[in-house]
């Protein structure tokens, strides 16, 4: 063989061993990259199904919390039966506590400033009833509990409506990690679900969005109030791209009126028992407001508000003067059945829902929104996954 063939040769065999570990090497790159992504996605669906099995808490009968109280005296007995099929249609368990009634509660037990004229006594009957509501939470141990008043109304939908505010809520309060038994988490003490009115902290920037909400009532529809509600003013602003129509919110309040729904952490309610029974109180709700936003030299609370909010007031039809046990409405006027930012009412559908009918009605005509039905199957209602927007 010359010195030119064996040359050749070398070069040729040089050639086939680099094309072999070219191909080896990108072979072996292949598989680490397909293994790679197919660690990834094992990773996912891990994770999906941990989270799958932490907010399906929720189905059961006290919506995830560890506890639901309602508050009602006990001559409301019309209250009392009205939220307790309620409660029965959709499958909540519901521990009632007796409303405070005139002589239950001693002048020298009022902390300063429930003694204030201008407070109706009423009024201080009802702080008395949440505060024993609160007590009854710290007294149990309760990690968190669910307290409503005895006019609540909620959406047949309340369960896929609260995994989305539960996400949100973990998001919010970087409280990802919480334990699964547990699905809202529990670094957050007050939490607005249903109310008249909670308003976002107004150096607040984050707020968690769910989109095209079907159980979202269009801004025309919503009651009571007036007043400033919900993302706060410069945050509109700064995203007008954002539809307030049919988009719900959860965001970190700095102030809220009215008590339909809220929850507590077991810290929470330790929170505001020690601030507003030991220490100075005014209206309950109004004094909440205060706690959430550190007003008038109170010791911050961490709330997060829901807008619009999710738990709200059954007003049945008949004299307005029936409606409220804290204030004195007319004698004479009559109202119209409503539930105030219900789509899909419970108590408004409630005879449907006890006959075991498969579809329900919203209160209004909402045929003209392209996000919500005039009639709905329950089951068959999907709300969609919230996001996080930062800024």
């Amino acid at each position: 063989m010359t010195t030119m063939t064996r040359r050749n040769f070398k070069l040729i065999k040089t050639a086939v061993a680099l094309f072999c570990a070219c191909v080896t090497l990108t072979f072996l790159f292949n598989n680490r990259q397909d293994g790679y992504q197919s660690t990834r996605k094992l990773i996912h669906a891990g994770r999906s199904r941990l989270e799958n099995v932490m907010f399906e808490r929720i189905k059961n009968e006290t919506l995830g919390f560890q506890h639901i109280y309602a508050i009602g005296l006990k001559e409301r007995t019309d209250k009392h039966d009205s939220l307790t099929l309620a409660a029965s249609a959709t499958g909540m368990n519901v521990e009632w506590l007796e409303g405070v009634r005139p002589g239950d509660v001693s002048q020298k037990a009022l902390p300063p400033g429930m003694d204030h004229p201008d407070i109706p006594y009423t009024a201080v009957l009802c702080w008395r009833a949440h505060m024993n509501a609160l007590r009854s939470v710290v007294d149990n141990k309760y990690a968190t509990a669910l307290i409503m008043e005895d006019d609540a109304d909620w959406d047949v939908t309340i369960r896929p409506q609260l995994r989305e505010i539960a996400r949100g809520v973990r998001e919010l309060s970087n409280n990802q990690q919480a334990s699964r038994k547990e699905p809202y988490g529990t670094n957050w003490d007050l939490l607005w679900v249903g109310g008249c009115a909670t308003l976002q902290g107004k150096n607040e920037t984050d707020l968690y969005m769910i989109p095209d909400d079907p159980t979202t009532p269009s801004l025309d529809r919503r009651g009571p109030w007036g007043g400033p509600i919900g993302p706060h003013e410069d945050w509109r602003n700064q995203h007008s791209e954002v539809s307030m129509d049919s988009t719900r919110f959860v965001y970190r309040a700095d102030s809220g009126c009215c008590l339909y729904g809220y929850a507590v952490t077991y810290e929470g309610a330790r929170k505001i028992l020690a601030a507003l029974s030991l220490e100075r109180s005014a209206e309950v709700d109004n004094s909440l407001g205060d706690l959430c936003g550190g007003y008038f030299g109170r010791r911050q609370i961490r709330c997060f508000g829901v807008y619009p909010n999710v738990i709200g007031t059954f007003k049945p039809a008949g004299p307005s003067s029936r409606h409220s046990d804290i204030q004195n409405y007319s004698t004479t006027g009559w109202v119209d059945a409503a539930s105030f930012n219900m789509v899909y009412s419970t108590r408004m559908n409630l005879q449907r829902l006890l006959a075991g009918e498969e579809t329900v009605y919203s209160q209004w005509n909402t045929s003209f929104v392209p996000w919500s039905k005039s009639e709905v199957k329950p089951r068959e209602v999907q709300i969609p996954r919230g996001y996080l927007l930062r800024g």
